[in-house]
C-alpha cells in the first residue's frame, strides 16, 4: 500500500513537471516571437551573426549575384549645390544634394516607357532645400506608378504631395550594437520601403491583432535578421568587367541618344541611390549601401521569410520544453557526458547547468542559420533561461530552510 502511494506521487510529480514545462515553453516561444518583432537586438546577436557569417562564407563561399531584373542607377557622382534653411526658415548655407534636374530628366524618361517594373527611389527631399526644378520633378514623382521613396523620423519632406510615395526608411540601433542588425517592416502602423514595395508588387496586406502581426492573414515578423543575397559592394565593377550600376549622369543620360528605353527598363527594377559614397552602412556582412538593404528586405519578404515557420516554433518549443524540464528537475545536459556527470558538488552543477543550456541555444541558433537563413533572438532567451534558473536555486533553498 505505501509502495503504491509512493509510485502514485512519483507519477503526479512527473505530470506536474511536464505540465510546468509545457505552460514555460509555450511562454518562453511566445516571449522569443515578441523579442523577435522589436526593433532592435537586445542580446549581442550582431557579434554572434558575424562569426556565423564567417563560418559559412568559409565553408561555402558565396558569389555576390546581380539579378537580371535589376538596374541599379548610382546617383553619388551627380550633385548639384543648393541652399537650404534651417527650421526657423532662415539661410543656413548650401548643400551638396542629388542633382535634381537630372533626376527629374532620367524620372520622364521611365514614365514616358511606362515599361519598367518598380522604382525604388532612394533619395530624399528634406524640407527647408529647394531648386527650380522642384515643381516639375515632385509633379512627376506624384503622377508615377510603382513607385516609392524614403521619409525619415523627425525630417519633412518639401512637398506633401510625395507623402503618398514615401515609405520609412530608418533603422534602430541598442546599447551595444551602433549598425545595422534588423529590419523594420512596419513602425508605429507606416510602412518601411521594402514594405510598400513589396504591397504594391504584390497586393499583400498587413495586420495587427495586439502583439501579433499578419502578412495576408497569417503570423508573420514585424523585423527580421537579414540575408544579403545581393551585396555587389561598392565597386562600379566586377573582377570580371562587368557593371555592378550605372551612373545616373555619365551612364544614362549622356548616352540616351544610343539607349532604347523602352527595352533598357523593360520589366527592371529600378534601383535610384546613393551606391558608392555617403549612404554606406556597416553590418555583419560588410558595408553596404542603404538601397541594397532595402532591396536585400524586399527579396526576403518575396521569399516568405517574414511568414512564422511552423516546423521552426515546433523545434524551438521542444528545446525549450527540454530546457525547462532540465532545469527543474535539477539535470544538467552535462550529465549526458562522461566524467563530468559524476561531478555533484551544487556551483559546479549551477555553472553545468547555465553553460549546458547557452550551448544547445547557440547550436539551436546556428542550425536555423546555416540550415534555413534564420537567427532567433536566443542569446537573450539563455539570458532569460538563466535567471530563470536563478529563481529556481532560490527557490529550493527557501523551500529547504522553511522545511
Amino acid at each position: 500500500m505505501k509502495y503504491e502511494f509512493s509510485n502514485r506521487f512519483q507519477g503526479l510529480r512527473r505530470i506536474k513537471h511536464i505540465l510546468f514545462a509545457l505552460i514555460h515553453a509555450t511562454w518562453v516561444l511566445l516571449l522569443c516571437y515578441l523579442l523577435g518583432n522589436k526593433a532592435y537586438s537586445l542580446g549581442d546577436e550582431e557579434q554572434f551573426i558575424q562569426h556565423l557569417h564567417f563560418a559559412k562564407e568559409s565553408i561555402c563561399p558565396s558569389e555576390p549575384v546581380m539579378p537580371v531584373n535589376l538596374l541599379p542607377v548610382n546617383v553619388a557622382y551627380d550633385k548639384q549645390m543648393a541652399a537650404w534653411a534651417d527650421e526657423y526658415g532662415l539661410p543656413a548655407g548650401e548643400l551638396a544634394i542629388t542633382d535634381r534636374q537630372k533626376l527629374l530628366q532620367f524620372l520622364q524618361l521611365a514614365k514616358e516607357t511606362d515599361s519598367y517594373k518598380y522604382i525604388m527611389l532612394d533619395v530624399f527631399f528634406e524640407e527647408g532645400i529647394q531648386t527650380p526644378v522642384d515643381s516639375a520633378l515632385f509633379a512627376t514623382i506624384a503622377s508615377m506608378d510603382r513607385l516609392v521613396l524614403p521619409c525619415h523620423e523627425g525630417a519633412r519632406m518639401e512637398d506633401s504631395v510625395l507623402l503618398p510615395k514615401s515609405a520609412y526608411a530608418d533603422y534602430r540601433t541598442s546599447v551595444n550594437e551602433g549598425n545595422f542588425v534588423k529590419y523594420q517592416y512596419q513602425v508605429d502602423g507606416k510602412p518601411s520601403m521594402a514594405w510598400k514595395m513589396y504591397a504594391d508588387y504584390t497586393g499583400a496586406t498587413y495586420s495587427r491583432r495586439g502583439p501579433f502581426h499578419f502578412c495576408n492573414g497569417r503570423l508573420c515578423h514585424r523585423c527580421l535578421f537579414l540575408n544579403f543575397t545581393v551585396n555587389p559592394g561598392e565597386n562600379a565593377y566586377t573582377s570580371e568587367g562587368e557593371k555592378q550600376y550605372y551612373n545616373l549622369g555619365a551612364d544614362l543620360l549622356d548616352e540616351a541618344a544610343h539607349i532604347d528605353y523602352a527595352t533598357f527598363l523593360k520589366d527592371k527594377i529600378i534601383l535610384v541611390g546613393d551606391l558608392s559614397e555617403n549612404d554606406i552602412h556597416d553590418m555583419y556582412a560588410g558595408s553596404m549601401a542603404g538601397a541594397y538593404i532595402h532591396y536585400n528586405a524586399f527579396l526576403a519578404l518575396m521569399d516568405g521569410r517574414q511568414y512564422v515557420n511552423g516546423w521552426s516554433m515546433l523545434a524551438l518549443f521542444t528545446v525549450y520544453f527540454l530546457i525547462t524540464l532540465f532545469l527543474t528537475k535539477q539535470v544538467s545536459f552535462f550529465d549526458c557526458i562522461p566524467l563530468l556527470n559524476r561531478v555533484k558538488t551544487r556551483t559546479w552543477r549551477f555553472i553545468f547547468s547555465w553553460c549546458g543550456f547557452s550551448a544547445v541555444l547557440s547550436v539551436v541558433c546556428a542550425a536555423f542559420y546555416f540550415i534555413e537563413g534564420n537567427i532567433y533572438d536566443i542569446l537573450m532567451i539563455s539570458a532569460y533561461f538563466s535567471v530563470f534558473n536563478t529563481v529556481l536555486e532560490f527557490y529550493r533553498t527557501l523551500k529547504k530552510q522553511t522545511s
